[in-house]
């Protein structure tokens, strides 16, 4: 595809992101009447309620939603650039489950956390995860195909969720993480939004700025020394940033997988391997896509909470098990 189109499609991936993003913010179990939604918008009133619905719970929701969204989906997009991997995902190598488990040992040990700290726990467990997976890869005498490296996830991923189920029976903390292990974005507020912010913009510029020495490694570990590339370098930040981007998602809706699985090939099939364009489309699309899956959630059955992750899953499953078998051919 040529550049003029690619952009093309960029532009329309971002008016259907706004009518997705007016959608899922203008409908919900409370009924919010036109000019009311609007003025929620543009002359906000604190004393009316449905100008509290839209700008202090909804607003935030949607947000974070396409923040977690996006997130997730370009952490997808730079591991499987950097590893060849069309099944690296975050939550399929149990970067999410450290996440989690650090979350669940926080909890535990630390309920008082909140704000920046909550992040900084996440970002501990998806570190100590990110580098086991790292030293995998590099290490590995005779390498590790696409399969064998998701089976070492899966068994990590595992292990770590196991270790957090036991932590919430154990110090009863099942009403606390029921909704977060299984991703809602019910409870995300602007506080949590604005402390992660800052962190989120500089995961994010720093991952586009990567697109082209990206491109060269998902070519070939020759291409990218041929060029004056540095794969092992480009590969540390890689890892690095997807640390970071995990951590940032986990710490706001929980440890939901497939996201990073299901967008980056979706996006390569539509602009090819040229990651200058695949990491934006990817964080525009998979941002997109749980915005959409969290407003579908909230209107299966109101005024009661589904959580987004039960409706990603059931998208992502029978996708992972397609990729598998296309792999093993």
């Amino acid at each position: 595809m040529k550049a003029r189109k690619k952009n093309k499609l960029l532009l329309l991936i971002c008016f259907v992101l706004l009518i997705i993003f007016f959608i899922a913010l203008s409908n919900g179990a409370a009924s919010v009447g036109k000019i009311a939604f609007w003025q929620a918008l543009v002359d906000f009133d604190g004393s009316k309620q449905s100008h509290q619905i839209i700008r202090n719970i909804r607003l935030p929701r949607v947000a974070g939603a396409f923040l977690v969204g996006s997130c997730f989906a370009l952490s997808g997009a730079l591991m499987q650039g950097v590893t060849r991997n069309p099944l690296a995902d975050s939550g399929l190598l149990g970067i999410n489950a450290g996440a989690s488990l650090a979350m669940a040992l926080s909890f535990a040990f630390w309920p008082k956390a909140s704000g920046f700290s909550v992040f900084l726990v996440s970002l501990a467990g998806s570190f100590a995860v990110t580098l086991l997976v790292f030293g995998f890869l590099q290490f590995s005498k005779i390498g590790m195909n696409p399969l064998q490296l998701i089976l070492a996830g899966v068994a990590i991923s595992s292990f770590f969720t196991a270790i957090s189920q036991a932590l919430t029976q154990f110090f009863n903390l099942q009403q606390d993480l029921a909704f977060w292990f299984v991703g809602g974005a019910a409870n995300i507020t602007w506080k949590q939004l604005t402390v992660l912010f800052p962190v989120y913009v500089l995961a994010v510029l720093v991952s586009f700025s990567l697109g082209k020495a990206i491109s060269l490694i998902s070519l070939s570990e020759t291409h990218a020394l041929a060029l004056g590339g540095h794969p092992k370098r480009t590969r540390l930040i890689v890892f690095c940033l997807v640390a970071v981007l995990a951590a940032i998602a986990v710490s706001l809706v929980g440890p939901v997988s497939f996201i990073g699985l299901l967008v980056p090939p979706i996006v390569r099939g539509m602009v090819g391997t040229d990651y200058r364009y695949v990491l934006p489309l990817s964080f525009l699309v998979g941002g997109g896509l749980v915005m959409l899956a969290d407003f579908a959630a909230r209107m299966i059955n109101p005024p009661f909470e589904t959580p987004f992750g039960l409706v990603i899953a059931l998208i992502g499953v029978p996708f992972l098990l397609i990729q598998v078998r296309r792999e093993q051919r």
